[in-house]
């Protein structure tokens, strides 16, 4: 039985393999971001004991630098103090902001021709993070084969 094209066998689940990990990464990743603005939220209302205040001074943006506007934005729609009723806990509040503001600079990273977020330290960061984790864990099931 012959096989149609030249398509080297599997590759197109690679591609579409490596899509999913992408996918899964970017998600991920905006989980963790969300998970340290969540932190940054909470030392700032313990150290003011106002958790109005601390929703504002975390949506400040500093480190997001030319994307910080993108960033403010998001976070005064899902996120900023006296949006009631909430829709959703107040971290799905804030995942949900970093999701749209890191997705709409990845928009714009890619009109502006800057680097892709893939290619920034933090997402480097956060990858090798992943990565050694799951080979951490994956190395100490294998120790229990033994």
């Amino acid at each position: 039985m012959a096989r149609k094209g030249n398509r080297e066998p599997g590759r197109k689940r690679g591609r579409k393999r490596e899509s999913q990990f992408m996918d899964a990464a970017i998600d991920g990743y905006i989980r963790d971001l969300a998970l340290h603005r969540w932190r940054d939220f909470e030392d700032l209302s313990e150290g003011h004991g106002d958790p109005e205040r601390a929703l504002q001074e975390a949506g400040v943006f500093v480190e997001a630098g030319p994307y910080r506007p993108l960033w403010q934005e998001a976070w005064r729609k899902h996120v900023w103090p006296g949006q009631q009723p909430r829709p959703m806990h107040l971290f799905g509040c804030m995942e949900a902001a970093v999701r749209e503001a890191l997705l709409a600079e990845k928009v714009q990273r890619a009109e502006r021709g800057d680097d892709t977020i893939e290619d920034t330290p933090g997402y480097k960061e956060f990858v090798a993070r992943a990565l050694n984790q799951l080979l951490e864990e994956a190395s100490g099931e294998l120790e229990n084969f033994d």
